[in-house]
């Protein structure tokens, strides 16, 4: 005899949106994008321009010097990935893959009648940007809580504010979603 009970669970709905989704054109972006990606006093000189790149999976030696006229995108993949002189603080992939399917149930992107409504109307751009505010606000939740208490925190000794990616914000406030079809 089996210690586990067979049960049967109705997945059509689920099908239904998973359907939907592949049907569908629209694509959903978050992360460091178009304008968010200059970095404060970085303006119109920057546009157009090679702005300098840090390889995020290179592993090159990276200094403060290097900052001067690097965009969010290039400290965000930085960050991200990490280098030989800055841990990985992933604020994306980590906290999203972590938080993402159990928020998604939490906030009710998956009852039945909001899923009824997707497959109903065949239009998943309403729900699919309600997702992406809700991936913004895991994102967001890195920055607050030190990656979910996952990153190694940095020298605070010589910081005003003391958490780890946040001392100008500018990089928190690169964060942007988009969704297109």
């Amino acid at each position: 005899m089996s210690a586990f009970k067979e049960d049967k669970i109705d997945t059509r709905l689920l099908d239904g949106l998973v359907k939907a989704l592949r049907e569908s054109k629209a694509r959903g972006r978050i992360g460091i994008l178009g304008e968010k990606s200059l970095r404060a006093g970085q303006g119109a000189e920057m546009k157009g321009q090679g702005t300098r790149s840090v390889a995020a999976n290179s592993k090159a030696k990276i200094s403060s010097k290097d900052f001067e006229n690097i965009t969010n995108a290039a400290i965000g993949a930085a960050h991200e990935f990490g280098t030989s002189k800055l841990p990985q603080r992933s604020f994306l992939r980590v906290p999203l893959g972590d938080n993402l399917p159990k928020r998604v149930v939490e906030v009710g992107l998956l009852d039945k009648a909001v899923v009824t409504e997707v497959i109903k109307t065949k239009s998943v751009v309403p729900w699919l940007k309600k997702v992406m505010i809700l991936c913004e606000d895991i994102v967001l939740g890195a920055f607050d809580s030190g990656g979910y208490g996952k990153w190694k925190p940095s020298n605070m000794a010589n910081k005003k504010n003391k958490q780890t990616l946040v001392e100008t914000q500018q990089l928190r406030n690169s964060i942007t979603s988009e969704v297109k079809e």
